[in-house]
């Protein structure tokens, strides 16, 4: 399918090009970048945070030298990030360039503190929309303007402990494709001891609304109806099909009914986890534990519980500031464009990367876990580009957590979605 969309595609560029950022030396002392000096803001950090440095300081030791362009790096912690950006961007003290997760791009399109790419600047960087995943260039958008430029993909997969597999019985080259199999494997590992877990996923966090949507969208395309105004009419009907499944693996005791959370990595590495729901993201933490634990595992897609495949994924952005100088937008461009042609090195972090050109290189295909992920974009779904979605999803996420928490009945969750999120999406 890739490959097929590739040759519809012809008229793109060979590399694309795709990265970031102007950095601020410190929160607030720093206004908009000057020409030859750009300023990138970063919420990556661990591994994420260590490979983006490097790609920076080889940039500037390389091609930034060459180009007159000097990246200035700061890494803010994924808590802090949005705050601060949002408080940097109201003063007109924002970096000239950032990148967020693409659902944040309409929230800060909306507050008038962005400046959209025009087709002219991108053409001119060599920046082809031809040559970038739709759902992911389309994640960028918002109200028909283009504020967005993504780096990385990154959907939901599951992780599988092989040795655990060959120890209960299954084909450790077979992972669960169906929520049935899913469960059966689950079983057939938590059968071997009481220290052993069959089935992991998250019962508090971001993760708890991510699996949500990736199985309400395997029955239903939208949470919403027509113009997204409200709920989908027939919501609360698939909602009680998502919790039944999930409660279900809760029931079977092959998942632990408490939050684990903090220890989940732990364990997988421990040999004491089966299956673990997670994202590509995750990657560089097994790959460590392999190597130094001797950890065998395997990745493979979102299994499929309802009627059709589909599976909850978001994408890394760049975002310029509004207000930053044109010298130093086309200086961003310049570092967007040569990230882009080093897209493999960032897809070794654990990214699927959402450009074309780097997909169909030999370096890329030689990433098998990678590989494997990048299947999955085919289903991939991302939130609606609504203002109102994080917060929709903070909703969910309470509301998942009483439920799972043993506070809330299936019938009374769904209840309490369906009376919660309407006015949220109004605001």
């Amino acid at each position: 399918m890739l490959a097929t969309k590739s040759k519809r595609s012809r008229s793109r560029l060979a590399y694309l090009r795709a990265a970031l950022f102007g950095v601020a030396a410190s929160c607030f002392s720093i206004t908009g970048a000057s020409a030859g000096s750009i300023e990138f803001w970063t919420l990556f950090s661990g591994p994420d945070g260590e490979a983006i440095d490097a790609l920076v300081k080889t940039f500037n030791a390389t091609a930034g030298q060459e180009a007159g362009v000097e990246v200035k790096l700061l890494i803010i912690p994924w808590d802090d990030f949005n705050t601060k950006l949002s408080v940097a961007m109201a003063s007109r003290r924002a970096p000239a360039l950032t990148v967020v997760n693409s659902d944040q791009v309409p929230v800060y399109a909306n507050q008038g503190a962005l400046d959209p790419f025009t087709a002219e600047e991108l053409q001119e960087a060599g920046i082809n929309q031809d040559d970038y995943v739709p759902k992911a260039w389309e994640a960028g958008n918002f109200n028909g303007e283009q504020y967005g430029v993504p780096i990385s993909i990154f959907p939901r997969s599951i992780y599988y402990n092989k040795d655990l597999f060959a120890e209960a019985g299954l084909d450790p080259d077979t992972p669960p494709t169906t929520g049935v199999e899913l469960m059966e494997d689950a079983q057939a590992i938590a059968a071997l001891g009481e220290d052993k877990i069959g089935l992991f996923f998250n019962l508090t966090g971001s993760g708890t609304f991510r699996n949500f949507y990736s199985i309400y969208w395997q029955y239903e395309d939208s949470l919403y109806n027509d113009d997204m105004t409200g709920l989908s009419e027939t919501f609360g009907a698939t909602a009680t099909k998502v919790l039944t499944e999930l409660k279900g693996f809760i029931d079977a005791g092959v998942t632990p009914a408490k939050d684990i959370g903090p220890d989940a990595t732990k364990l997988f590495a421990q040999n004491k986890i089966g299956v673990m729901v997670a994202q590509i993201t995750d990657l560089p933490v097994f790959q460590a534990a392999s190597r130094d634990l001797g950890l065998n595992y395997g990745i493979a897609g979102f299994p499929t519980f309802g009627d059709e495949p589909a599976v909850f994924a978001m994408a890394h952005e760049f975002l310029i500031p509004r207000g930053t100088s044109p010298e130093a937008r086309s200086d961003a461009l310049t570092f967007i464009k040569w990230i882009g042609e080093h897209g493999v090195e960032w897809a070794k972090t654990g990214k699927v990367s959402p450009q074309y050109s780097v997909i169909e290189s030999d370096e890329y295909k030689a990433l098998p876990e990678q590989m494997t992920v990048t299947a999955s974009i085919e289903t991939a779904h991302f939130p609606a580009a609504l203002v109102n979605q994080p917060a929709v999803d903070r909703v969910v996420q309470q509301v998942l957590e009483e439920f799972y928490g043993g506070r809330l009945s299936i019938e009374e969750a769904v209840a309490r979605l369906e009376t919660s999120i309407p006015p949220v999406l109004s605001k």
